[in-house]
């Protein structure tokens, strides 16, 4: 068993710094959100913009690796996504972190699902239940601490972004 786990482990390892930088940013916009200032429904327009993201991202995400391939588009994606957390630390606009918060959800989406294709790629049908039932587990235990960070200090600081941007 464990042979088959192998060849998928740094998958499996980048799949848990998506979700952990996805977890620590997921709650640190909304927190730092309110502490700036913005409004209840700048707030929730934050999910909204994940929201539009996300789908498009699910949208056109194979084209994008049907153009440049897994690796370039996986590498692009979690590096803009990146660079974003860091952009809303400095841009402390709630029309920007939408913006912004639109974007990261086309990238976190299309990196997903270029994992997920990849598992797929790498599983064989015997072994693919085990294998996509480790990869959940992997994508809850990661998300969860991600937002567990935020526990650990200042949500007024830079820490949260940076630690975000770090893992993407």
């Amino acid at each position: 068993m464990v042979r088959q786990f192998l060849p998928i482990s740094s998958l499996l390892l980048g799949s848990f710094f998506l979700l952990f930088a996805g977890g620590v940013n997921s709650l640190i916009l909304p927190v730092r959100g309110s502490a700036e200032g913005f409004s209840a429904l700048s707030l929730g327009l934050l999910g909204t913009g994940w929201a539009i993201g996300y789908v498009s991202g699910c949208l056109f995400t194979a084209r994008l690796v049907q153009r440049v391939g897994h690796i370039r588009a996986f590498s692009t994606l979690c590096s803009l996504a990146g660079i974003v957390i860091l952009l809303q630390l400095v841009l402390l606009s709630a029309h920007t972190w939408i913006l912004l918060r639109a974007l990261q959800g086309f990238c976190f989406a299309g990196a997903a699902m270029i994992v997920e294709s990849w598992l797929s790629e790498r599983a064989d049908p015997a072994s693919r239940g085990r294998i996509f039932g480790i990869y959940t587990m992997v994508n809850l235990v990661a998300s969860t601490a991600g937002q567990l960070t935020l526990t650990l200090g200042d949500t007024n600081g830079y820490f949260f972004f940076v630690l975000g941007a770090i893992f993407y």
